[in-house]
């Protein structure tokens, strides 16, 4: 049960990390603690959860969903800028190409 507890804090304790990482914009640290989270999760739940710690795992396992769902919420607030980012760049793209053909063109 200690074990279980312990494992709990480390999966809660990483996905804090993830959290804090995705907020400063280090995305590929996010990546790489977002694969060993998900190794521990599966190694947690591999063995039976005994009845008494049934609602702390609970409260743990609510406590990463939230902060998972604030990762998504900056995952995609960091998609959505980059989309604007590469519109722009093909606008500015289509611009210049443009702007090539006509200096081209004899008058």
């Amino acid at each position: 049960m200690i074990n279980k507890a312990q494992d709990l804090q480390q999966l809660i304790s990483l996905s804090q990390t993830m959290l804090k990482k995705a907020r400063e914009e280090s995305w590929d640290d996010v990546f790489v603690l977002e694969a060993e989270r998900r190794e521990l999760i599966g190694l947690f739940f591999l063995g039976p959860i005994q009845q008494v710690s049934a609602a702390a795992v609970t409260a743990g396992i609510q406590s990463i969903m939230t902060m998972d769902r604030d990762l998504m919420a900056l995952g995609l607030q960091k998609k959505f800028e980059l989309a604007q980012i590469l519109h722009n760049m093909d606008q500015g793209k289509k611009a210049v190409k443009a702007y090539t053909r006509c200096s081209y063109m004899p008058i």
